[in-house]
């Protein structure tokens, strides 16, 4: 799981840095800062969902608060990156900015949802965690979906990520 988060963190980086080749050297400048909150919310949201798994409720809510800060930090970001690349007109970078943003509102769901199971959890409401649980899963599955979508985008257009 976390070398599949390095090679999409990897992969935004090569493409966003390729935005330099368009003229827009902002969405470069909020490369690092993206990365960073995506490689912190993919590690806080794996260890609370450990901590869940061991009963570790405390832990687990904190670490997933965590996550989700992380998440909407990398989105607020990403959504001013995507500001930029609507005005530089370049409509597959366009069009990877936005689904990279729909993967963090995806996985900002994700972590909602295994707040909302871990409080569950905290009540004896196994069934209703549970339920939240396989909410958390669908959302990081679509987020899983939306990163393929990306990672194609970059294959077919290797010029403009390179």
């Amino acid at each position: 799981m976390k070398r599949i988060h390095f090679i999409s963190l990897l992969i935004l980086v090569v493409a966003v840095s390729g935005c330099i080749n368009s003229g827009n050297g902002s969405i470069n400048q909020l490369v690092p800062e993206i990365n960073d909150h995506i490689k912190k919310g993919d590690s806080y949201f794996n260890e609370s969902a450990i901590a869940a798994n061991s009963f570790k409720l405390d832990e687990a809510l904190s670490k997933c608060e965590l996550a989700a800060s992380e998440y909407r930090s990398a989105r607020d970001l990403a959504s001013e990156a995507l500001g930029y690349a609507r005005n530089g007109a370049d409509p597959v970078i366009v069009n990877y900015l936005e689904l990279l943003v729909s993967e963090l509102e995806a996985k900002i769901n994700a972590t909602i949802e295994l707040k909302n199971a871990i409080q569950m959890f905290s009540i004896n409401e196994t069934g209703n965690g549970n339920s939240n649980i396989e909410m958390a899963n669908s959302y990081m599955r679509t987020a899983k979906e939306l990163e393929s979508e990306r990672m194609e985008i970059v294959k077919k257009n290797p010029e403009k990520f390179s």
